[in-house]
């Protein structure tokens, strides 16, 4: 079977973004169910949120560039979506600290799914990276 991107093979990106889906819907459950306080868990939806949703993005960029085979583009889309994960940290926890919510259960919904997330598009680029007969490139 002949990828997307001409390559022989099963492509990876579908089981990825499955895991990522499980990831963020795992990090939603433990933001609704953990905080004892409603202000915490809407503090710790939000990071799990805002993580979710540049995760997501993160993995369709990452596809883009691996599709052009283009080292430059790979490692700009590794700083750009550093870059998102900074604004949106920085964006959240404005949010949070100017309603008197807290920071911390906003930052461990966040990294809780962004630990999460970065393990799995580190793990598409290695198995999409691979060439047709298997090895590593």
């Amino acid at each position: 079977m002949t990828g997307r991107d001409g390559r022989q093979g099963k492509d990876p990106f579908w089981a990825h973004a499955g895991l990522a889906a499980a990831a963020m819907g795992v990090g939603a459950v433990v933001a609704a169910a953990l905080p004892k306080v409603a202000e915490d868990r809407v503090a710790a939806l939000l990071g799990v949120g805002m993580s979710a949703v540049v995760g997501v993005l993160a993995l369709f960029l990452k596809r883009r560039a691996l599709a052009q085979a283009d080292l430059k583009a790979a490692l700009k889309v590794v700083g750009v979506v550093f870059a998102l994960r900074g604004v949106a940290v920085g964006l959240g926890l404005a949010w949070v600290v100017s309603r008197n919510l807290s920071a911390i259960a906003f930052v461990g919904g966040f990294f809780g799914v962004y630990f999460a997330l970065q393990w799995i598009e580190v793990s598409y680029v290695m198995a999409a990276s691979k060439d047709p007969a298997g090895g590593d490139e």
